[in-house]
């Protein structure tokens, strides 16, 4: 009796082990999917944005986005890594999608618009504010330009709203707060476990 529960209990615990061992084979291949996923939507996404190198700040902001595209594909075995550079991409063609538009949508505000305008602007300077630190941390060797190019975008969203032409104005603080979004990622990506800053 004694041996045929210590062979039950056995028999338990590899069946439990194939449990968990499935278990962790599906997830780790639904993380891939959805890496792969990414993958697909950020690769769609550079090309229409490759399309419209109309300026330098588009061909600046598309050239990092196939860089960071290219890493996050060498960079497969380690999902959490891959996906902050495919989030990455992402937020800078984002950018560089509302910089196009900008130059090619009109602009038909209405002055009801000011103070969302206004709000959104707010939300943008802090975020901008932000950019040095991330770009500390980000490890990107040019990493001080990708802030310049956030700045100058800020304060043409700035100047879009003195003239009263408030969607410009949002869609350049939209584009100057991606940009520190993707420098945010690239931070994260390099520093997997945060700590909390220290004080001078």
């Amino acid at each position: 009796m004694k041996t045929a529960f210590s062979l039950l209990l056995i028999l338990s615990g590899f069946g439990s082990a194939f449990f968990a061992v499935h278990a962790y084979d599906d997830k780790d291949k639904k993380a891939e999917r959805r890496l792969q996923e990414r993958t697909d939507s950020v690769a769609k996404k550079l090309a229409r944005c490759q399309a419209w190198n109309t300026s330098d700040l588009n061909r600046f902001l598309n050239s990092k986005a196939s860089a960071l595209l290219e890493r996050a594909k060498t960079s497969r075995a380690d999902h959490f890594m891959a996906d902050r550079l495919l989030r990455a991409a992402g937020e800078l063609l984002e950018a560089s999608e509302e910089v196009f538009k900008v130059s090619t949508k009109p602009d038909d505000s209405a002055p009801k618009e000011k103070a969302e305008t206004a709000r959104e602007l707010e939300k943008d300077y802090f975020r901008v504010q932000q950019g040095d630190y991330f770009a500390g941390l980000s490890g990107e060797a040019d990493a001080a330009a990708w802030v310049k190019h956030s700045r100058s975008l800020y304060q043409q969203a700035r100047a879009a709203y003195d003239a009263g032409r408030f969607r410009k104005a949002r869609r350049l603080g939209h584009a100057a707060d991606a940009v520190i979004d993707a420098l945010e990622y690239l931070a994260q990506a390099r520093v997997r476990v945060p700590e909390p800053p220290r004080l001078p």
